[in-house]
């Protein structure tokens, strides 16, 4: 499942200092790729389903990676479009839309 705790893991962030801003990275991400596939309002769509799968998964963390690295200006990391497995997650999401969507 994403986490906090897991987010901080792939982030390598030791500490609670920023936990607030990055729950909220960990959020806005998961918007993200779900607008991205479908439609967030659709009542079939079966999102505890689509959590579970990997390649959702793999999307959300390298996106909240993404808004994390990239949320200043003025950063130790250099600044970067959003990464090409984020797309390639999103597409495969796409191929397998059907999967999520209760009838």
């Amino acid at each position: 499942m994403l986490d906090l705790d897991r987010i901080k893991g792939h982030l390598r962030i030791p500490h609670n200092l920023e936990d607030t801003e990055i729950q909220d990275y960990l959020e806005f991400a998961k918007q993200d790729v779900i607008e991205a596939v479908f439609d967030s309002q659709d009542p079939n769509l079966d999102i505890p389903k689509l959590e579970e799968d990997k390649i959702y998964q793999r999307a959300v963390i390298m996106l909240t990676t993404y808004y994390y690295e990239n949320r200043m200006a003025i950063s130790e990391v250099s600044q970067h479009e959003s990464p090409f497995s984020v797309t390639h997650a999103i597409q495969t999401l796409r191929a397998h839309r059907d999967r999520y969507l209760c009838d």
